[in-house]
């Protein structure tokens, strides 16, 4: 039986969904199941207002008859809203600059990447996109493509909305705070009329980066090698045990001496995982 199926069942099979707590157990088991994040207690108002939109469009009247729906009866797009709706997307451009600092100054260059001037960069919880971007400003500064360097970045989330976004690239003014007069001028379109008070990510820029849906805990179809892995803000949602398998499944996709970023509140400290710590929050590949 597919493992989907198998979760499925055992979720349909636990949980007797009669009342409100029992549909809050059922969705942090879901939301623990899909993608390992384990909604604490205390988020039930949270859980309320953000599927209040789905259980609406559904006409129920109740947070246990829409999860009796999605135990019984609700399709996978259906069960994508619920993770979308969950799934804390919040960032901004430049966050935790430090990181990008070190990308340029001291993560690309310790790698020998001269000879060939090509390699990539995985953000792999990119949200609605500041990261990516962010990293493509850096890398357009100080790897110039004008140069010869060809570098790409992909861009991974499990949140089809947050995606659309990314994709889209387009972000209020009040969002452009955090970056540089320069940089405003030289990556980005400043909307007019209808989108007066927005700015859109130019092509330069943009087109360097692939958009991918991707369940970071489910099987990875990437061929790639990266020489930095941005992964940050997100195993702190994650228990040490899914952290673990996370970081040793990101590290297979890095390149030799390669760079892994996690978030400053987040560390790897006591995992069994094959990275050296450089300094809190970077992490180097080592060869075992």
């Amino acid at each position: 039986m597919p493992i989907k199926d198998l979760e499925r069942e055992y979720l349909m099979t636990a949980l007797k969904i009669k009342d409100e707590p029992a549909a809050f157990e059922y969705i942090i088991n879901l939301i623990y199941q899909r993608c390992g994040i384990r909604l604490h207690e205390g988020k039930q108002e949270l859980i309320r207002a953000r599927l209040g939109k789905r259980i609406r469009h559904h006409g129920f009247h109740s947070l246990p008859d829409y999860c009796d729906f999605l135990q019984h009866s609700a399709d996978e797009d259906e069960m994508t809203q619920v993770v979308d709706a969950l799934t804390t997307n919040f960032t901004h451009f430049l966050r935790e600059e430090d990181h990008f600092k070190f990308l340029v100054n001291q993560a690309l260059p310790s790698l020998g990447l001269g000879s060939q001037k090509r390699f990539k960069v995985w953000s792999a919880a990119c949200a609605t996109g500041e990261e990516p971007y962010s990293i493509g400003f850096y890398l357009s500064e100080f790897f110039p493509p004008s140069s010869g360097w060809d570098w790409s970045i992909l861009a991974t989330d499990i949140s089809t909305k947050a995606l659309n976004k990314a994709m889209q690239g387009v972000y209020p003014d009040d969002k452009m705070d955090s970056l540089p007069k320069d940089w405003l001028r030289k990556y980005f379109k400043k909307g007019v009329n209808a989108w007066s008070g927005y700015c859109k990510v130019k092509p330069v820029v943009a087109e360097r980066i692939l958009f991918r849906q991707l369940n970071l805990l489910g099987s990875m179809d990437i061929n790639d090698s990266f020489a930095v892995i941005f992964c940050r803000n997100v195993m702190i949602y994650f228990d040490r045990p899914t952290q673990e398998k996370l970081v040793r499944q990101l590290t297979r996709f890095l390149v030799p001496n390669g760079y892994l970023l996690v978030g400053h509140a987040e560390s790897l400290n006591g995992l069994n995982v094959p990275l050296k710590c450089l300094r809190p929050s970077i992490y180097q590949k080592t060869e075992r």
